[in-house]
């Protein structure tokens, strides 16, 4: 199974166990997995891809410091 769909996936499961708090956060990165392609990049690379278009995101949303930390969480929780 590609590293998207590994991701997507556990994303999937969070949203239905994560606390309340995290929860816009999970449904902020679903939609975004599909973004990326994997192409012929390794899981790793897709990761670092993903991550970076996150950070993107998050600047241009203007998310608040709190969500930004509970991100960064996340994303360390869902890392290969």
């Amino acid at each position: 199974m590609p590293i998207a769909d590994r991701i997507k996936q556990n994303l999937l499961d969070l949203e239905q166990t994560v606390e309340e708090e995290k929860l816009f956060l999970v449904g902020y990165l679903i939609p975004m997995v599909d973004l990326i392609p994997v192409d012929d990049l390794t899981d790793e690379q897709w990761f670092a891809e993903f991550a970076l278009f996150v950070e993107d995101a998050v600047e241009s949303d203007g998310l608040s410091d709190r969500d930004v930390e509970m991100l960064s969480e996340l994303l360390e929780e869902l890392q290969p």
